[in-house]
Parts: structure tokens; C-alpha cells; sequence
């Protein structure tokens, strides 16, 4: 176990990044190197957070804090404002509620006021203000649905009626949370006490507002853990900065850098298939036994292979299985409708990934930071987006759309924009423990057609190469294999 005060683990998808970090927790609580209250493990989603909790409390460690970093900016702001009696932070959970009042003489419809949404907060997350949002969204190749002067505008006077309200959205309280650490030498000294063993989770997922967050805490003498994957970096649309997890040694001097590469979750084949699609050039090793061939399928139309997908997952549910253990996983949520109906056709039930995936999901509006009880376990195939899908793994799934312009999607132009999309088709491919089925349809619902996403053609040669190795020789071949077997073992015994 290694002893360094700052460690980065570069973790591959399956290799237990998680395990790896509550364990680390759990162990250098129970040795006496830290204490479990005042340890600190900041993750993005209350799902992972939860997960984290439970795994720390089956290895018998009470009392770390673990939530959010989101969560932990908020719980700074109101042990801040106790100091003064003053009550909590006014939360403004959804951005959106303000954004429409303040653009409404604009005329925008409800896609552009998402846009907006977004770029407000991938502007928050870059430390970028209204003055200088054309100017960066121009460097960065933001792709415009509304004119960036108009963003611009807009944010401007979002952010004049979210002051007047006395409000925070999610991005402010992390800017607040770093403002209070930096104007109060006191109170930043008393919560770096507090958090003196910080354990950072997908860490290339982190954006440069939550990064100012984090080495405000661990300040000029860190005890810092940090696990993350480059090859997972999939939020970069929304703000953050893959670099920072490469950037971690040089900014923590003496930080040990680990490299975790055996795949614990995945087939063989399944992960020689990601691979393709990612095009690595190094070997990540399956540590499980061999599987199934990955199935590469072509159909005609949108609605044919929604109804593939749902007679494939028929036929897929193992005796007594739950359907559960079976997703479908699409770049959008608007392509999951057409299985959702073929698979209720069949009579199969399903579910949608829900919210408590999302980013700062352990917080919502108003001052509660208890946050959300947690959703019954539903029973149903599971239909999701590349996105929401990350972090979670079933024995079979289920990739479709598999189109140019939904695989990357059209919008995605730039360089880093297109490295991202081809980072979330891997994501998407390595929720597969057993079993997997890539897809795609030469025409939409609309009648357009396309050709397949560029990046299936590597999966479908490593898919016939596998096919071929695993295809049984003849009687002569197998016989010549034997004698040369045993020619080589007499060898040996003489020797």
C-alpha cells in the first residue's frame, strides 16, 4: 500500500476505481493514519455517492463525509453563514425557472432555452464570465443554436435577476464556497482541519470551478487521493477539463502516479471490442473468463431495429433472470422511445435511467441538503443514454444507433469534440459485463438515411477476427496440433 501523501490512480474502465479508493479509506483509518471524521470523499452523483457510503460502512468505517462536491460546497456556505446566525443559501436548483422570464422577449424555444442552460453553466464551470463568453465559446468551437452575443446578453441578465433574488444556482456555490476560503484565512484553516484526507473520485470528469474548490481544501500541505479514467472523459460539453487529472502531478509535486489496466467487469472480447472503437494501441487485459462474440447488426430502418433489440432481449433474459440485468443504451434519449414501444409490444417491461445520475444530484432547490430518498428498485429493461449509463454495468447491453450524426453526433466538429464522442462510445461499450450487441439503421424515423458511426468498422473486424479464432478446427488440423503437443512434451521429459 502505497504511503505518498498525493496519489493519482489512472484507473480502465472495470478496474475497480471504486474499490480501490474506499479501500485505501478503510485502511488508513483502521491503521491509524487518519480519521474517519475528518476524511473527505467528493464524487458527482448521489448514486455514487451512496455507493461509496455503503461500501466504506460494509468495510466497518463510520463517519466520512461523502456526498457531492456540490454537496460539500453548501455544507461550507452554511457552517460560513452559522458564524452570523445568517440563514442558508437561497438554492436555485434549476436554472432554467429564471432563464425563461429573463429571455422571453427573445422568442427562444424550449430546445434554445436548454442550449442557453447549458452554456451558462459550461461558461460557471470554465470560470468564464458574460464579458468574455463570445470570446471563449469562439476559442473553445461551441457549437451555436443561439448567436453567441446573444448568450452573452442573456447571461448577463441572468445573472443581474439571480443577484436581485438573492440566489445560487449549483455553479455559484462552488465560486461562493472558493470566495469565502479565500477572503477568511480563519475559516479556511478550520475547514481544511476538518477535511485533512480528501479522496477525490472520477476525477477527469472535474471541471476548473470544482478543481479551484478542491485545492482550496487540501490547501499547501495535501493529503489527497484522486482516482479517475482519461479514457472516461465524457462532460467536457458541460465544462470539464480532462486535462486536470493529467496536470495532477505536475501541480502536486511528488504526487505517485499509479496505473490500474486490468478490466475486472468485462469479457475479453468485449473489451478487445471497446478497444477498437477507442482505438487503443495498448492491451488492456480482461481479468474474467473468455464470453461471447460481440454482435455487430445493420437494419433498414429505425422501428426494424427497435424490434431486433426487443426479440434479441427476449431471448437474452436468462431462466428466472430479471429483465434488470438487460440495457439499451443510445447517444439521445429520443432514440429509446422506438424500443421502449417494441419492447411493450413483446410485453417486456422497462424503465428509464433516472435523474439521480445527474451532477449535483444530492441537492435540490430551496435550502435542503438532506437531499433525495432513493427510487424504488424498479424491475425492467433498462433503457438509458451513453451518458447516464456511466458508472453502471449490466451482464447484457444493448448499444444502438450506431448512425453518422448520432455517433458522432452532426454538432460534434472540433477536434476535442469528437475525441469526447468517441470517449462516450468506450463508456458506452464497457457497461457490458457478458454479453453485447452493437447496432445500427441505414434510416430514421423521418425517412433519412446515413451511413454507420465511423467508428464500428475497427469493432466489427476485431468482432470477425474473434469469430474466426474461436471457430472449431478440423479433424486434421486438431490431430497435427496434438502430435505437435506431444512431440514437444517428449522433448521436454528427455531433457
Amino acid at each position: 500500500m502505497a504511503e505518498d501523501r498525493v496519489i493519482v490512480v489512472l484507473a480502465a474502465a472495470g478496474s475497480g476505481k471504486t474499490g480501490v479508493l474506499t479501500l485505501r479509506a478503510a485502511r488508513r483509518v483502521a491503521e491509524g493514519e487518519a480519521l474517519a471524521n475528518r476524511s473527505l470523499v467528493c464524487t458527482f452523483s448521489r448514486k455514487a455517492a451512496d455507493e461509496l457510503r455503503h461500501r466504506l460502512f460494509r468495510l466497518g468505517v463510520r463517519g466520512v463525509a461523502a456526498g457531492t462536491i456540490h454537496r460539500l460546497a453548501l455544507r461550507m456556505l452554511i457552517d460560513w453563514r452559522d458564524q452570523d446566525a445568517l440563514p442558508a443559501p437561497r438554492i436555485l436548483g434549476d436554472r432554467r425557472r429564471l432563464i425563461g422570464p429573463v429571455a422571453s422577449t427573445h422568442g427562444l424555444d424550449r430546445d434554445a432555452l436548454a442550449f442557453l442552460d447549458t452554456e451558462i453553466g459550461w461558461a460557471k464551470a470554465r470560470l468564464i464570465g458574460p464579458d468574455h463568453y463570445e470570446l471563449e465559446a469562439r476559442r473553445s468551437g461551441r457549437t451555436p443554436r443561439v448567436p453567441a452575443a446573444t448568450v452573452a446578453e442573456l447571461f448577463a441578465a441572468y445573472e443581474a435577476e439571480r443577484r436581485r433574488r438573492s440566489l445560487l444556482d449549483l455553479d455559484d456555490l462552488l465560486l461562493e464556497a472558493v470566495a469565502v476560503m479565500d477572503e477568511h484565512e480563519a475559516f479556511a484553516a478550520g475547514q481544511r482541519w476538518r477535511y485533512r484526507h480528501v479522496y477525490l473520485d472520477e476525477t477527469q470528469d472535474v471541471n476548473p470551478a470544482q478543481f479551484r474548490l478542491v485545492r482550496s481544501i487540501v490547501g499547501a500541505d495535501p493529503d489527497l487521493f484522486a482516482v479517475g479514467d482519461p479514457r472516461q472523459s465524457v462532460y467536457g460539453w458541460n465544462g470539464a477539463d480532462p486535462d486536470l487529472l493529467d496536470d495532477l502531478p505536475r501541480l502536486f509535486l511528488g504526487a505517485r502516479v499509479v496505473t490500474l489496466e486490468d478490466n475486472h467487469r468485462c469479457s475479453p472480447a468485449i473489451v478487445s471490442a471497446a478497444g477498437a472503437a477507442l482505438g487503443l494501441h495498448e492491451e488492456i487485459r480482461s481479468t474474467r473468463p473468455e464470453g461471447p462474440v460481440p454482435v455487430v447488426a445493420a437494419h433498414p430502418s429505425d422501428e426494424e431495429e427497435a424490434g431486433w433489440v426487443a426479440r434479441q432481449a427476449w431471448r437474452a433474459r436468462r431462466p428466472h433472470g430479471r429483465w434488470s440485468e438487460i440495457a439499451v443504451l443510445a447517444r439521445t434519449n429520443a432514440q429509446l422511445a422506438a424500443v421502449a414501444e417494441a419492447l411493450r409490444v413483446l410485453g417486456i417491461p422497462s424503465i428509464r435511467a433516472g435523474a439521480e445520475l445527474g451532477p449535483a444530484s444530492d441537492l435540490g432547490d430551496g435550502q435542503d441538503a438532506s437531499g433525495h430518498e432513493a427510487e424504488p428498485d424498479a424491475e425492467g429493461v433498462v433503457l438509458s443514454t451513453f451518458h447516464r449509463a456511466k458508472g453502471l454495468q449490466w451482464p447484457c447491453v444493448f448499444v444502438i444507433g450506431l448512425r453518422d450524426g448520432l455517433v458522432p453526433l452532426r454538432s460534434a466538429r472540433s477536434d476535442a469534440q469528437l475525441a469526447e464522442e468517441r470517449r462516450l462510445l468506450y463508456v458506452a461499450l464497457t457497461r457490458a459485463e457478458d454479453r453485447l450487441w452493437c447496432s445500427w439503421s441505414a434510416e430514421d424515423g423521418r425517412g433519412r438515411g446515413g451511413l454507420p458511426s465511423r467508428w464500428l468498422a475497427p469493432v466489427e473486424e476485431v468482432c470477425a477476427a474473434l469469430e474466426r479464432a474461436q471457430a472449431p478446427v478440423s479433424g486434421a488440423v486438431a490431430s497435427a496440433q496434438v502430435a505437435r503437443l506431444r512431440a514437444l512434451l517428449a522433448r521436454d521429459l528427455a531433457g
